[in-house]
């Protein structure tokens, strides 16, 4: 009886810790997706390192030392994002594709996924996606931009931040800062 007595008050106890834990878990497996280094905020980046393997990037400050990492999203099969050396040659906070994006209706509704390259009716028009917080790497428009991201190959070649790791990157990166993208 007494055994029993202190089981139900151990329960509920049991239950919390329980989902205590899993919570804690989750956070810290979100907080592993992206990080910037507070110590860093001020410092400008000078070299940012693209895994695509990996999925990850990697933003250095001009002291050297890691500034920021993330999970990332690049292209995924048939628009793969091309490795290479690179470097920023154009920053646009409010950026849209002139390639993907939706095809709308004349009030504005999105109909459904689409290209600027296809065939449309009359009564409907192109709108190019957004790409916040864009950072240009090729004139054929690949770049660095906040979105979705998955950490896994999901976009058309572009490579998809975290929209608050995108805004700190976009921030603190200069015109001309290197870019080495790899496999």
């Amino acid at each position: 009886m007494l055994l029993k007595k202190r089981l139900q008050f151990l329960y509920p106890w049991c239950l919390i810790f329980f989902l205590f834990s899993l919570m804690h878990g989750l956070m810290a497996e979100r907080e592993k997706n992206f990080q910037w280094i507070r110590s860093q905020t001020e410092v400008q980046i000078s070299e940012i390192i693209v895994s695509l393997s990996e999925q990850k990037i990697y933003a250095y400050g001009t002291n050297g030392k890691l500034v920021g990492t993330s999970i990332i999203s690049s292209g995924k099969e048939n628009f793969s994002t091309p490795a290479g050396e690179y470097q920023i040659i154009e920053k646009e906070k409010i950026h849209y594709s002139n390639l993907y994006g939706y095809i709308v209706d004349r009030n504005g509704n999105i109909l459904r996924p689409g290209s600027s390259k296809e065939r449309i009716s009359k009564k409907w028009h192109f709108r190019g996606a957004p790409m916040p917080y864009f950072l240009r790497l090729t004139n054929s428009g690949i770049g660095f931009h906040g979105g979705p991201t998955t950490g896994r190959p999901i976009s058309h070649g572009c490579i998809r931040l975290p929209m608050d790791f995108a805004v700190k990157l976009f921030t603190n990166t200069p015109i001309h800062t290197r870019v080495l993208v790899f496999d």
